[in-house]
């Protein structure tokens, strides 16, 4: 349902929302892409098989949960400015971002398995069709953010610099595996979700000096 504001128009309860959405997801992401290089998790070590690596891939897994509500924010917040591009931008960064978060959930969730009862199999390079649907996840959600944001800096509601971060950290997405390629993406998310806010208070206090 959608909520009334203090002039009695409707607000999209994504777009209320967005801004912690965007924090939520920034801030998670930023944690766990930290972690993962303190600690060196490695697909193929022991530390594969050690809760420790799931609870830090599960951080990434519902990071990238934010993540989609996040864009779906942003996406709300700027509908009207996006045109065709933003909602192809938008499709695609939004298919890239599910699948890496469903890599996340294999991650926290069978690689420990895998790893203490097949130990050898997690020491193998990836391959076939492993390595293809790898490649074509991180290649979909890279493209997808960029597009996504490249549609954001034609549609200018946000400031240039943010918005350039943002096509950044979409192309530095395609690595998004390797722990720190995450953190631009993060920061333009996060920086976007403090300017909705600032944006909505300013909104909310200008329509409660009108009435």
């Amino acid at each position: 349902m959608r909520e009334m504001n203090e002039k009695g128009s409707s607000v999209n309860p994504i777009k209320r929302l967005a801004p912690t959405f965007c924090f939520a997801a920034a801030a998670i992401i930023i944690t766990q892409q930290l972690f993962n290089m303190w600690l060196g998790l490695e697909r193929g070590s022991e530390s594969s098989a050690s809760p420790l690596h799931s609870v830090v891939y599960l951080l990434a897994f519902v990071g990238f949960g934010f993540l989609l509500l996040a864009l779906g924010g942003l996406y709300e917040h700027q509908s009207r400015s996006l045109g065709r591009l933003g909602v192809f931008g938008f499709l695609i960064a939004f298919l890239g971002t599910l699948l890496a978060a469903g890599d996340w959930w294999f991650e926290s969730f069978a690689v420990p398995q895998i790893a203490q009862l097949a130990p050898q199999i997690m020491k193998d390079a990836p391959s076939g069709s492993l390595l293809a649907g790898g490649v074509a996840t991180f290649l979909t959600f890279g493209i997808g953010w960029v597009v996504f944001a490249v549609a954001t800096l034609r549609a200018g509601v946000f400031p240039r610099h943010i918005s350039i971060l943002l096509i950044v950290g979409g192309a530095l997405g395609v690595n998004g595996g390797t722990p720190l390629f995450q953190i631009p993406l993060a920061i333009a998310i996060g920086w976007m979700g403090y300017l909705m806010l600032r944006t909505a208070r300013g909104s909310y206090a200008g329509a409660a000096g009108v009435a």
